[in-house]
């Protein structure tokens, strides 16, 4: 069984290498391109177009993120696809409760997204990075709509549905969460996606419909830019508004904990 749940976790891995791989060097190219660009203008034309390179750097983002899913946009859509036609069998259709449970849910996880953005804030400053105005509709685009698309189809389309096959529910949850993070640069982002990556994980789990993290993911990753670039993280920056966030998020987890264990965590 050992064996087994090696090459099962290789099988998770394997997907999650070649994201990554292809998204370091798409990205490396891109910005190789567009720094030298800047350096063949003349001060004139380097500061009109400074104006234009973080939408740049955002667009930059994009394309090394879609590029780099292209190889594995087959094997996600038919593991999307196989999950979806048994929705039916989900923990979450045998609640009679399921509509308050799905309400609740994404009050709970947009809670849980701003308590960590505060929690793990550098030196007071705001953990997400303020875009400019001019720059709002490309980082809202790429960061809101289709990171957490590619996000979400890699890592618990492919990752977590593969280690699924060999693991239970929250190894699984917990393998996938831990290669989200680890995927991110910085220690604190890495916290932040392992936390996050846990609950679309269990999401999908009690769900089986894909809709419902890339959903929660989008929710998040637009609060979160829309309040940092618009500097309300110093008016959330409180021991009110942290006691309030974090009721919140334990009120709803809490609230599915309990009726899980109800079930004896038959998920």
């Amino acid at each position: 069984m050992k064996r087994e749940r090696l090459e099962y976790l290789w099988d998770a891995v394997r997907p999650y290498l070649v994201y990554n791989i292809l998204f370091i060097a798409i990205r490396a190219v891109l910005s190789g391109i567009l720094e030298s660009l800047f350096f063949t203008l003349s001060q004139e034309e380097a500061a009109v177009s400074l104006l234009w390179s973080e939408v740049s750097e955002i667009a930059i983002v994009g394309i090394a993120s879609a590029g780099a899913a292209i190889p594995l946009m087959r094997s996600g859509q038919q593991a999307i696809l196989i999950l979806r036609r048994r929705s039916e069998q989900a923990w979450i259709t045998k609640r009679k409760d399921s509509r308050l449970l799905m309400a609740i849910l994404p009050i709970g996880t947009l809670s849980l997204s701003v308590l960590l953005n505060l929690l793990l804030a550098d030196s007071g400053s705001a953990s997400a990075v303020p875009v400019s105005a001019a720059a709002m509709p490309a980082a809202a685009a790429v960061y809101g709509l289709l990171t957490p698309f590619i996000e979400e189809l890699v890592y618990r389309g492919i990752v977590w549905y593969r280690l699924r096959k060999g693991f239970s529910p929250l190894q699984a949850a917990l393998l996938s969460s831990i290669l989200f993070g680890a995927a991110h640069a910085q220690i604190r982002q890495g916290i932040y996606a392992f936390i996050m990556g846990l609950i679309f994980a269990l999401s999908y789990e009690l769900t089986r419909r894909f809709e419902v993290p890339f959903l929660l993911h989008c929710t998040c990753n637009l609060t979160v830019l829309a309040v940092s670039s618009a500097g309300f993280w110093e008016l959330f920056q409180t021991p009110a508004w942290t006691v309030f966030f974090l009721t919140a998020s334990l009120a709803v987890f809490v609230y599915w904990g309990m009726r899980i264990a109800q079930t004896k965590y038959r998920l």
